[in-house]
This record gives structure tokens, C-alpha cells and sequence, in this order.
């Protein structure tokens, strides 16, 4: 059966950083080549997606298969993300992309996460300075526009402080709902106007 010998035209790359104990770093390099099918495909023939891995020592070309382009793309991206690993542990050592050791091409980034969660923790700070500024002695002309800009920010879950960009709330306090949502969503139950 034909199979690709050369990574063709590269579609993606991606630095990774190799990681041993008491040994410099090392780059560590995937690239992924347009999959392809062989010149004359017959029928039944499968795709191909060569990928290239540079920094283990000898450069290594692993065509991926799969029954169309999209998924022999797939499978390539999930090899890398499954072998390279066992791969960096047999060099006594782990590979890293922006510090995920995990999820080398599907990463969830340590990164990320942290801004979801700087920003569930600013709502819930808005949230509770509108508590504050609804039901506390400092009510006053003044904090009815801050009230406003806060109400915005905690019912857009930070993407906008514009109240005339939302629907106009009820004249009601925002509350606590109580769910537990997956990491950024926003802990706030509140009700609009029709």
C-alpha cells in the first residue's frame, strides 16, 4: 500500500520544549503536512498525514491514515498528542507547550484557566459591590450610574460595562444562584425585562 515518504507542504508546526533533569532544554519540533492520498488512489485507499518530529535525535516521519483528509489530520493531531510524551519519557525527560505537559496539541493551558478564573472572581467582586452599593448608606445620585456600569459587567460576565448594550434589569438585586457551572461561567441568576 502507498504511504507518503515525505512531509510535503508543512500545514502546521508547533515548538515544544524538552525538559531533562540537570540538562539544558532542547526545542523539540511536530510539523504536519497537508494530508494527501496516494497518486493513483484506488478505491478504499486511505488519506495520509505525515507528521515530522525533530529534537529526539534522528528525525522521525510517521504517516497518520484515516478514511478522509480531516481524519487522518485528526489522528495525526492526537498521535503527537499521545506518543510524544512516551516518547520524551524514554529520553528521561517530558515535553512542554506554554507549560502544559499534558495536552501537547489540545491544551488547556495553565494559562487559561487562570483568566477564567480571574474573571469569575471579578463578577463576583461586582457582584457584591452592587450589593453594596444598592443596600448600603452611601445610596445616592451618584452610585446610580456606577450601579448601572457594575449591573452590566456582572450580567455580561465582564465583556461589557455599556448598560445601554444589554437589556434594561429589573429594578431588582442581583442575587446569588447557587449552581455550580464549569470554570468561567458566571454564578449570577438575574432577570430581564421583555
Amino acid at each position: 500500500m502507498w504511504r507518503p515518504r515525505r512531509l510535503g507542504r508543512v500545514i502546521a508546526e508547533r515548538k515544544l520544549r524538552f525538559v531533562r533533569p540537570r540538562r539544558p532544554n532542547r526545542a523539540v519540533v511536530v510539523r504536519f503536512g497537508q494530508p494527501v492520498r496516494a497518486p493513483k488512489p484506488q478505491r478504499g485507499d486511505p488519506w495520509w498525514c505525515p507528521v515530522a518530529v525533530i529534537g529526539f535525535g534522528k528525525r522521525r516521519l510517521t504517516p497518520i491514515a484515516g478514511e478522509d483528509s480531516l481524519q487522518a489530520l485528526v489522528l495525526a493531531l492526537e498521535f503527537v498528542t499521545n506518543v510524544l510524551p512516551t516518547d520524551a519519557w524514554r529520553a528521561r525527560g517530558h515535553v512542554e507547550w506554554l507549560g502544559e505537559r499534558e495536552r501537547l496539541v489540545f491544551a488547556n493551558t495553565i494559562s487559561v484557566g487562570l483568566t477564567s478564573r480571574a474573571l469569575q472572581n471579578l463578577v463576583e467582586g461586582l457582584l457584591a459591590a452592587v450589593g453594596v452599593l444598592e443596600n448600603g448608606p452611601g445610596r445616592g445620585p451618584a452610585a446610580k450610574p456606577l450601579i448601572r456600569q457594575l449591573r452590566a459587567l456582572v450580567i455580561s460576565g465582564g465583556y461589557t460595562s455599556d448598560p445601554h448594550s444589554l437589556p434594561r434589569p429589573l429594578n431588582k438585586p442581583l442575587e446569588r444562584s447557587g449552581f455550580a457551572g464549569r470554570s468561567g461561567d458566571v454564578p449570577v441568576r438575574v432577570e430581564l425585562e421583555n
